[in-house]
């Protein structure tokens, strides 16, 4: 049923009730009362100012601070001209929007899915955009399975080595059961279901999570991981055609987001809770596919400068072991670890743009205050290489898409950032985009720093002043392939010679 037939608007109203208790009880769940103790690796004295970047020719600045789209801009109708520093658009294909997160292969993009659309779009599915003709980016494929229409969310996610795409089903925000299994090394522009039961489109169910899922970097293990019970669940793809689950357990904590080392020993648990952090555990049990294998927790690193931490990416420079650990709210960032010791992490260095810093609070609150959950907010962090990285790329919310040089850990600084424009007015066409979608527009990431002066907490649609920037960018070149909930696919370029190579 659509807003506006008989019964709609009802239907989402009720639907708003819903989903404004629901952040009511996870506000009252994760409240600081509630967070365990054991807080570590929130050193005094480490920066997080990074300096603006630098724009050159062809750039269309931001107005206000860095990384904001000011009130004014999104009354005005400015923020639906976008904002780009020192990265150009050399593609898009908006369609129906995108579901939270997609993903990439060689010329092509995958956009995520989440429900209803994902089964009532007019191109259900998961939609296959072929790039190879930046001039004319088009629709090649949707999959069609399990997994892909019971909404994807955050585990649409490719090995680039085998040139495998999977995903969860997860249904409204965790669940499981399907996994699908896509060969997009042979035309990325088709991929081709492998686990399909007797060449079917139908797949076999299975006991694990859904939310969240990682590739172990030799492409063997897909993890995954939901929001409920501290659930997470190792998935054996060495025959991706019969994917076999080898670990199914609980961290005892509420998960997020997963990754796993380069030898496949250590994963990284992000915490949903408060205090934000990460939990490693030693995984080698799974690794070596031990019989009755466990997962033994080597540490745990909180902080209480963010909300929700999203995930954690390890990474060596000059032989030394870190990774990037992210959150999802509260303008929490991007934070180094040094991981010589991974019983004992130590914080190296904090990422916040200008707008993230906590005196600027009554500014992101008047800015988001009908925009969604999500505001400027950090979500997930690329490299350009996990030895001796030069450059990491992060969707950044309302803020776009934000790239650093980070040749030196403890300074790095902004190079380039595009953030596209805003599709205000076109919520109807954007039926697969999470950010249209969602029937509260109330303002959350700020719920434990600020109110907005006394006024009750918006509950009515999102405005679509700036879009949400979610998915994982992926370097290619002098190029990036990203995705945005409503501006769809997009491909850039980084222009005036600020990629570091």
């Amino acid at each position: 049923m659509r807003a506006g037939e008989p019964g709609g608007r009802d239907l989402r109203q009720r639907t708003r009730v819903r989903f404004g208790a629901a952040l009511v009880a996870i506000a009252a769940a994760v409240s600081p009362a509630a967070a365990g103790a054991g807080t570590a690796g929130a050193a005094a004295g480490v920066s997080t100012a990074v300096p603006r970047a630098k724009c050159g020719p062809g750039s269309s600045a931001e107005t206000g601070l860095q990384g904001q789209v000011p009130l004014a801009d999104r009354r005005s109708g400015r923020s639906r001209q976008g904002y780009r520093c020192n990265l150009e658009l050399v593609s898009r294909y908006q369609g129906q929007g995108q579901g939270t997160i997609g993903a990439s292969y060689g010329k092509c993009q995958y956009l995520g899915t989440i429900l209803p659309s994902a089964v009532t779009a007019k191109r259900p599915g998961v939609n296959v955009v072929d790039m190879s003709d930046p001039r004319k980016p088009r629709l090649s494929d949707s999959l069609l399975s399990p997994a892909t229409l019971g909404g994807t969310w955050e585990t649409l996610k490719v090995h680039p080595g085998r040139g495998l795409l999977a995903a969860v089903s997860v249904g409204a925000a965790t669940g499981g059961f399907f996994v699908s299994v896509y060969d997009v090394k042979t035309d990325c522009r088709h991929p081709r279901l492998l686990n399909g039961v007797k060449g079917t489109k139908l797949t076999m169910p299975g006991a694990f999570p859904g939310h969240e899922a990682s590739w172990s970097p030799d492409g063997r293990t897909y993890w995954t991981t939901g929001l409920l019970g501290g659930a997470i669940a190792a998935l054996d793809m060495t025959d991706p055609r019969k994917p076999k689950v080898v670990y199914n357990g609980l961290t005892g904590m509420v998960n997020h987001g997963v990754n796993v080392s380069p030898d496949g020993n250590r994963v990284y648990v992000a915490s949903s809770s408060i205090p934000a952090g990460i939990v490693i555990f030693d995984s080698s049990d799974i690794q070596r596919r031990k019989a009755h294998p466990r997962l033994r927790r080597v540490s745990e690193t909180t902080w209480r400068d963010g909300i929700v931490s999203q995930y954690a990416l390890p990474f060596t420079d000059r032989g030394r072991r870190y990774m990037v650990a992210v959150d999802e709210l509260g303008s929490g960032g991007a934070r180094f670890f040094d991981l010589s010791d991974d019983r004992r992490p130590r914080l190296v260095r904090k990422l916040k743009l200008e707008i993230n810093r906590p005196e600027n609070v009554k500014a992101r609150v008047a800015d988001l205050a009908r925009n969604g959950i999500f505001g400027y907010d950090s979500h997930y962090c690329t490299l350009d290489r996990t030895a001796d990285p030069t450059t990491m790329a992060c969707g950044w919310a309302q803020s776009g898409i934000r790239v650093f040089d980070i040749r030196d850990l403890r300074k790095p600084r902004e190079i380039a950032y595009y953030n596209p424009p805003a599709q205000t007015g076109r919520r109807a066409k954007l039926v697969n985009s999470a950010h249209a979608f969602v029937p509260f527009g109330g303002y959350f990431s700020d719920i434990l720093n600020a109110t907005p002066d006394g006024q009750p907490l918006y509950t009515g649609e999102t405005d679509m002043t700036a879009d949400w920037c979610m998915s994982p960018p992926r370097f290619d070149g002098d190029r990036l392939w990203v995705a945005c909930d409503d501006n769809g696919a997009l491909l850039l370029r980084f222009t005036n010679g600020v990629h570091p190579r």
